[in-house]
């Protein structure tokens, strides 16, 4: 399904297989066939060559439901725009077979993001602005950048460090400005980040996953045009990027306090500015690295389920040793340790850098 997506979408605008959008007009009665039960939906086109035209087809996205007790209505109904994919029409060019794709979500989440960034802008006041502004070229860096260099076979682990790095130093100059406290907070995002690629990097080559399905791996070979695509650096690429934020976060908190510290008593001494980092990191620490925690096990929701059925008829151990399981771990863990050792390298730095200035 994800290839034929793929496929369909590369297509040229209102040729055969092309989506097109609908609007649901109508709900027909649910119809019980052998084991399953569906319905069918009258869908007007409201773009491409068949604009205008009202057609019939089944209520479903995606594919069939096959449970007894589960009703296909449920998932159009009459004013839902959808996405129409029209397989083949007859001699005079009407459609003679077709079926829902999906449903139109785009519209209201780009109404849910503009409402996202009104009020970081309003709640933020100025810090909002930057944050905005950083969210902008973060999205573009990795949409325009590093997403198109991976498809064109570029190495993904040294495309993802360049842009991770890019990344560290235009958000945290932007958000902080140009001093001591940035650099601190940069060189201590930037280790924290490396160590976590260079953990993921040292336990894949011990434990050898990818964190694909197959059918996955055959989409991203379809797209790149790459049978030789490194999936390993993909999986690298995907831990660097997801534990930047956090490990972000934690350097820059350290970074401030150390520099507000050695502020308001110049006379500390580089020691003990470090031990108060360390006591502000310690403090962060453990609820961030929750907080990375529950982000990768959110993202990978359907995983913990896998496992707890999994766990039902053989060991925890036997589930864990599956790729995609495997792979969700290590992030987790190659993330988490990142952001550790951001705290130490951070709290040294800035207390080096802050005694250096007060110095001056």
């Amino acid at each position: 399904m994800i290839i034929f997506f793929i496929r369909s979408s590369l297509s040229s605008e209102g040729g055969d297989n092309s989506p097109v959008y609908g609007k649901v007009i109508k709900i027909h009665s649910t119809e019980n066939k052998g084991s399953e039960r569906f319905s069918n939906a009258d869908v007007k086109i409201i773009s491409g060559k068949l604009k205008g035209k009202v057609i019939t087809v089944q209520n479903f996205v995606g594919g069939k439901i096959k449970d007894e007790s589960s009703s296909t209505q449920s998932f159009v109904k009459v004013g839902d725009e959808v996405l129409v994919n029209i397989d083949r029409y007859d001699e005079k060019g009407n459609v003679e077979d077709a079926y829902i794709y999906e449903i139109v979500r785009y519209k209201y989440l780009y109404k849910l993001a503009l409402f996202f960034i009104i009020s970081l802008a309003i709640i933020g006041g100025k810090k909002g602005l930057k944050s905005i502004i950083t969210l902008i070229i973060t999205g573009f860096v990795v949409i325009k950048v590093l997403i198109p260099l991976i498809i064109q076979g570029f190495n993904p682990t040294l495309v993802s460090s360049l842009v991770c790095i890019f990344v560290i130093v235009v958000n945290l100059l932007i958000i902080s400005g140009k001093n001591e406290k940035t650099l601190a907070a940069i060189i201590g995002t930037s280790g924290g980040v490396l160590i976590a690629g260079i953990i993921a990097v040292f336990s894949n080559f011990i434990i050898r996953v990818n964190g694909l399905t197959d059918e996955e791996m055959q989409s991203i070979i379809y797209t790149a045009q790459n049978a030789n695509f490194d999936f390993s650096g993909l999986l690298f690429a995907g831990i660097i990027m997801g534990a930047l934020g956090a490990v972000m976060d934690v350097s820059m908190s350290i970074a401030s306090s150390i520099k507000e510290i050695g502020s308001a008593k110049p006379d500390m001494t580089v020691k003990e500015l470090i031990k108060s980092g360390m006591n502000v990191g310690k403090d962060i620490m453990g609820t961030m690295a929750n907080t990375l925690i529950l982000a990768y096990a959110g993202g990978a929701m359907y995983i913990m389920i896998m496992v707890s059925a999994y766990s039902y008829s053989t060991s925890i151990s036997t589930a864990v040793d599956q790729d995609i399981i495997a792979a969700e771990i290590l992030k987790a863990l190659a993330g988490s340790i990142g952001l550790v050792f951001a705290v130490p390298i951070t709290a040294v730095v800035s207390a080096i850098l802050v005694k250096s200035h007060s110095n001056k």
